[in-house]
């Protein structure tokens, strides 16, 4: 009957340690999918902006007999400018027949020339699609060599430019706000977990144990069970990714599979780490107390 009983205390112990184990990886796990929701959502924006300073640009309009010497060169100078994403020529012809479509009839018909001159259509490349950098370019080669007017549409340009950088600064700031929550989280789920061992702690330093010799086990497990959590989130994780992709895709092309892989990557060893860093302390915490203060949280 006694062996029955110890065998029973033994097995409800074992039940109890899992079921705390299982309770600080969820917890740890679903911080560290804040954090990696929060990690994404600011690659999907840092993308989304690239995606939209591309179409940010001027249309240069060049004079109605420019030789193509000057059109030539003024394209030749703008793909070497380093500042040009997308260069688009559109000759005067190209520009009447859609114009023509569009209006459903033929201008020639009516005017008897064509009325139109040729374009370049540029498209900048994100670093260069502010609104100085942009007015820049056009004042430089809005003096080329066969060029009348240079068209851009810097309100357009400016709001987009200021949108942007407020959606910036609000992802930075959730960002910051949410990894130093997650923090203080783990290290309270860590922390808790140690303190209902700590006369475990205080047993073998009776016995002699060393202080490295304690923390070894503490550290090790929350490594493992930091590193179990950072693979769970990101396992969830890439369940959103892919969930993500049916929806639009755009969201698609803005979570490319090597970003939320190094994400994922992140998480792990940040789980991990923080975690080691939490137990590190809270045993030393244990270390330093007396057999009185273990009975005070």
């Amino acid at each position: 009957m006694r062996n029955f009983t110890l065998m029973a205390d033994r097995k409800s112990r074992r039940i109890s340690t899992l079921g705390s184990r299982l309770s600080s990886l969820a917890s740890v796990a679903l911080v560290l999918i804040l954090i990696g929701v929060a990690a994404l959502t600011g690659i999907a924006g840092r993308n989304l902006t690239d995606e939209v300073r591309r179409h940010l640009g001027f249309t240069v309009k060049m004079e109605r007999d420019c030789p193509s010497r000057d059109i030539d060169r003024l394209k030749k100078a703008l793909l070497e400018s380093g500042a040009v994403d997308v260069l688009t020529f559109n000759s005067a012809d190209d520009i009447l027949a859609a114009e023509s479509a569009y209006l459903g009839e033929d201008i020639i018909s009516i005017i008897d020339e064509n009325p139109y001159s040729a374009e370049l259509d540029v498209r900048v490349r994100p670093a260069y699609s502010t609104p100085d950098s942009i007015a820049a370019l056009v004042e430089r080669y809005g003096r080329a060599q066969g060029v009348a007017e240079v068209i851009t549409e810097s309100a357009v340009i400016e709001g987009v430019d200021a949108t942007l950088k407020r959606v910036g600064l609000v992802l930075v700031a959730v960002a910051a706000v949410l990894l130093a929550v997650s923090v203080a989280l783990i290290h309270n789920t860590i922390s808790l977990s140690i303190y209902a061992r700590r006369f475990v702690i205080h047993t073998m330093k009776l016995v002699g144990a060393t202080g490295a010799f304690i923390r070894r086990p503490f550290i090790r497990a929350a490594i493992a069970g930091g590193a179990c959590a950072g693979l769970v989130a990101s396992a969830v994780l890439c369940g959103m990714r892919v969930y993500a992709s049916t929806l639009d895709p755009l969201l698609d092309a803005a979570l490319p599979w090597l970003a939320v892989g190094l994400t994922c990557a992140a998480l792990v060893l940040l789980g991990a780490l923080i975690c080691g860093l939490t137990a590190t302390f809270a045993t030393n915490r244990y270390l330093r107390s007396s057999y009185d203060s273990m009975f005070l949280k």
